[in-house]
Order: C-alpha cells, then structure tokens, then sequence
C-alpha cells in the first residue's frame, strides 16, 4: 500500500503484520515494512517503538540517534536500530532506503552482538546487498499478497539477523589457505594440542598481534584464543566418547596441562562435566 507518512513521496509502500501470541512465544515475527522515498521533511522520533528495525540505505542518507549517539547513514549502508529505546531519526535531503521492524526471541541478544561487532548501529557489510535483497523480498511478498506463513516468515528474518552478524568475507573465504585468516585457522588445528600463543598465531600470518586480533574478530566473530578453546573442546569429546584415556590424559593431549583448567572450560561451555558428558549418549 503506498506510504503516507510525512516526508515520505510518491511511490513509497508500507505494510502492517500482527504476529499471533504464538508467534511472539517463539518465532522472530515482522511487524511492519517498507520502502520509503523521503524528503528532507521525513522524521521520526519515539520513546518506544517495541521492537528493532533493520534497515538498507538505497541512496541519499539518513541520520539516526539512539543512546546517545548519532550516526549517519549513507548509501550502500545497513543498519539496526533498537526501537525499544529513545530513538530518532530522520533524511537529509531526499533519501531512499528499505526497512522492516521485527523482534521476537533472541533478536535483543542479536541485536546487542551485531552492534558490539560492528562498532555501532550503522556499518559496513560485505553482505549489504543481500540484507537489500531480503528486506525488498519481504516488501514484494507483502505488496502482492504472498506474505509467507509466521514459521516461514521466520526464517527469512531470521537470515536476515545472520546477514546482519555476518562480517567475514564471501563464503568460504575464511577457509581458503590463501586468506590469512584461513592460514590462521590451519596453524590452529595443527598445533592446538602445543602451548601456542595469540604471538604465534599472528606471526605465523606477518601480522602484529592488535591487527590479526582484530581480523581474526571481525571475520570469525570470536577471538583467536576463544576458536582455540573450541578446537581443543571439540577434540577432546572425541577422544571421550571414542577412547578410554583418562580425562587428565585427554586434557593434556589437547593442550591443557592443568586437569581442572581442563575441567573448568569443558563445564563452561558444554553445561556438562567431562566425565558426565563421557557417559551421556549422543
């Protein structure tokens, strides 16, 4: 349905969805959407809006405040607004850009990590053209009746959220043993049972250790010494589950030459002692 809303001009759509009570319980559910070609007279300001929006800016700029902060967003930009919160913003100039409103079960916690990642609530992302893409998907299906079901609906939004997190490079980039990334991630798996160092990680990549840290972060999403924690974690329950070596013998054997240091972790992270996890099926 064509827009009206102030400093919005011709050819702007809208589109309003009620998620059932089911679907607030448990499913990420969209409450409106949009694509909006605005003047300089388009603002908007709210104390609370209950729920987040995603946006993609098409062209001109748009100026959002939240906590605080203000940041503009250009052309080519994406973004993800807590509405829950004091918010406000608004085009300078004419601006066109695509945008819908969902919430629904861990999008706060999304929404926490993509803005910590990212440095802010307007970025960057290799994966900007797809964000668009899934936005307009959504306002099309609305425009023409074809709004999938809440389940399915879901999993759009929630692809959506994962472009959103998503900072690595294109699809199995990280993996290539050309990217230093994926040389990073190869010298992991071939010496996390040694006592390495975020220090040997980075040099086996000619990089100082600040600048591979924050790569190695943006692209995987996790630090160096988290990803080595986990290949240590996923190797030990094998060994668990395949051998009779004693939980000190495995901790050793990946990398860990204090058993309770071993312990600790293992609990941490799998919810479940290492001996336990050994006698619980898979």
């Amino acid at each position: 349905m064509l827009g009206k809303e102030r400093g919005t001009v011709s050819g702007s759509d809208l589109y309003f969805q009620t998620p059932s009570e089911m679907a607030r319980r448990m499913l990420y559910y969209m409450t409106s959407c949009g694509y909006y070609y605005t003047d300089y007279d388009y603002r908007i300001e709210r104390e609370d809006y209950h729920n987040y929006m995603v946006f993609y800016v098409c062209n001109g700029r748009l100026s959002l405040t939240s906590g605080g902060r203000t940041m503009v967003a250009s052309a080519g930009q994406a973004g993800m607004l807590n509405c829950h919160k004091p918010h406000e913003y608004h085009a300078i100039g004419n601006a066109e850009f695509v945008w819908l409103h969902l919430d629904g079960i861990n999008t706060g916690q999304f929404y926490e990590q993509i803005v910590q990642q990212k440095k802010g609530f307007v970025f960057d992302t290799v994966n900007a053209g797809e964000i668009k893409d899934r936005i307009y998907e959504l306002v099309f299906a609305c425009r023409n009746d074809q709004l999938p079901g809440e389940v399915r609906l879901s999993h759009k939004l929630g692809g959506v959220l994962t472009a959103l997190l998503d900072d690595s490079a294109p699809p199995d980039a990280q993996d290539s043993p050309d990217s230093p990334i994926g040389t990073a991630i190869h010298f992991i798996r071939e010496h996390y049972s040694e006592p390495i160092t975020l220090e040997d990680i980075a040099q086996s990549v000619h990089m100082s250790q600040y600048h591979f840290s924050r790569l190695f972060k943006r692209e995987c999403g996790y630090s160096p010494h988290e990803y080595i924690i986990l290949v240590r974690l996923n190797r030990a329950k094998h060994l668990l589950k395949t051998t009779d070596l004693s939980v000190k013998s495995i901790a050793q054997s990946v990398g860990y030459q204090n058993v309770t240091t071993f312990s600790n972790a293992f609990s941490n992270r799998v919810g479940l002692a290492p001996s336990v996890f050994r006698r619980y099926p898979v």
